[in-house]
């Protein structure tokens, strides 16, 4: 069955509802949560009564009876604003709670239903040194192709989409031109720490190019021969700057004795 969650929205009357699928929970005793969505692949982590959220994220179990649901849990606060929690049965809003300081809070569940426990205002800012590859275009002496390598230990991306290479890390992205030939590419930078970029190309351990990128592209022309192309950001810049986040340390449901199966 196919629903829109409006719930999680109602503290901003910008957030835009989110369709998803509901699923067929098994209700059994005690519930057993499992993540229903994140927007990040590492948005939350879950361990038997222990979650972690570090981005928009919930939980979700079915609940066999009325009850209790004891939640003790800290938070990080980010741009002077603690993690917000959130539960709700079946669509009904039970909780919106603030944590920073570890406490413990009880919610009181009416009935049996689906039980969703959310985490919808993440907060991250770092400052950031990265330098963007784009407009790729080879003229080849045999033929007009490259392949583009960008390894995760960049700390960037190739988007095969837009075709644009981003680097963050010092570790190097590689350019494979299928010939001998002319690479032209278009290179900007965005300013960490208030310093640019500053790039180095090599091939063959020579140093075809080195450039200072800027907010404007920068378009550039080599002459290079049918072997790799290394490209190596020099001087790379990271610094978080503040992250907001929310840690349950216990979930307990407890039901009522009239009401559990």
């Amino acid at each position: 069955m196919t629903t829109i969650v409006t719930w999680q929205s109602q503290r901003s009357s910008s957030a835009v509802p989110l369709r998803v699928v509901e699923p067929k929970l098994a209700c059994i005793q005690p519930p057993r949560f499992r993540i229903g969505y994140q927007r990040e692949g590492n948005g939350v982590s879950l361990k038997e009564t222990e979650v972690d959220f570090q981005g928009f994220a919930w939980i979700e179990a079915a609940v066999c009876s009325a009850g209790t649901l004891t939640i003790t849990a800290d938070g990080e606060v980010a741009a002077n604003e603690a993690p917000i929690l959130q539960v709700a049965l079946d669509r009904e809003l039970l909780l919106q709670e603030g944590f920073e300081d570890l406490k413990t809070v009880k919610v009181r569940v009416p009935h049996r239903g689906r039980l969703v426990i959310g985490y919808f205002n993440d907060y991250y800012l770092s400052d950031v040194r990265v330098a963007t590859l784009e407009a790729f275009k080879f003229t080849g002496v045999r033929c007009n192709e490259v392949n583009i390598d960008v390894p995760k230990s960049t700390g960037g991306e190739w988007n095969t989409a837009t075709r644009t290479a981003s680097l963050i890390f010092s570790v190097p992205m590689t350019i494979r031109p299928c010939s001998a030939g002319i690479l032209s590419v278009g290179v900007l930078g965005r300013a960490g720490l208030n310093v640019f970029p500053n790039l180095t190309f090599r091939q063959k351990n020579i140093v075809l190019k080195s450039i200072q990128t800027s907010a404007q592209p920068q378009n550039i022309a080599l002459q290079v021969m049918d072997t790799p192309i290394s490209v190596t950001l020099n001087n790379p810049y990271f610094k978080q700057l503040a992250d907001r986040n929310l840690n349950i340390r216990a979930l307990v449901f407890t039901p009522d004795r009239s009401t559990a199966p």
